[in-house]
């Protein structure tokens, strides 16, 4: 029988409130599933809100998803409080909140709406993690064609936040923003995020890299 995403999700809400009943701020999903461009090896990026967590709490949400249905897609997630997301780097909230589907409750309300400044701080902080990572590779490691397809697909979170500091428009999913962006190196980024990148590509796809992530680091 083919995976049923509500019937797990729905398996999923039913445990937790039976676990923590009012303490149960949000669930929500995140990642290919959420986006609908999940593949039979994709993760089910779960995201499970308390009012706080405790040590407790986080072994009785890991026996929970012992409990679950079984799944031939890996379990990953975040699981949190909403006291401590409201002190969570505004960059890193920008990205949380607009890539969440909540399927129960939602903390909207709770946590601040994303503002064009956190879309450039998180934009940046993924241009100069990209910066870093392939620089460092360049010089001191091998330039491969699955490093340069593990960076593009990070890179579709920096190009997402990037989009939104220039335009005010998030766009969830990878190719409708390859269609929405119009620099031939972005576009090629994106491309690379669902196809494979070919040896002879992994040069161009390297300098691409690095033109975009210093175009990113200069936005104001």
């Amino acid at each position: 029988m083919a995976f049923q995403l509500e019937n797990w999700l729905e398996e999923l809400i039913r445990r937790l409130t039976a676990a923590f009943g009012k303490r149960l701020q949000a669930v929500g999903l995140q990642g290919s599933f959420a986006r609908k461009e999940e593949t039979p090896s994709s993760d089910i990026d779960a995201v499970v809100l308390l009012d706080q967590i405790t040590p407790a709490d986080i072994a009785a949400y890991k026996t929970i998803l012992t409990q679950l249905p079984p799944s031939s897609h890996p379990l990953c997630g975040f699981f949190g409080g909403i006291d401590d997301l409201k002190n969570w780097s505004r960059a890193e909230l920008f990205q949380f909140i607009q890539d969440t589907r909540w399927v129960y409750g939602s903390p909207q309300t709770v946590l601040p709406k994303p503002t064009r400044q956190d879309a450039v701080l998180a934009a940046k902080t993924g241009a100069g993690n990209i910066y870093h990572a392939l620089v460092h590779t360049w010089i001191h490691g091998e330039l491969t064609p699955a490093l340069m397809q593990s960076l593009c697909k990070s890179a579709f979170f920096m190009l997402q936040a990037a989009h939104f500091a220039r335009t005010g428009r998030y766009i969830a999913g990878k190719q409708p923003l390859q269609q929405a962006l119009t620099a031939p190196d972005e576009k090629r980024i994106l491309f690379y995020t669902i196809h494979p990148v070919p040896a002879a590509q992994v040069q161009t796809i390297a300098q691409d890299l690095l033109a975009v992530s210093q175009r990113i680091l200069a936005i104001k």
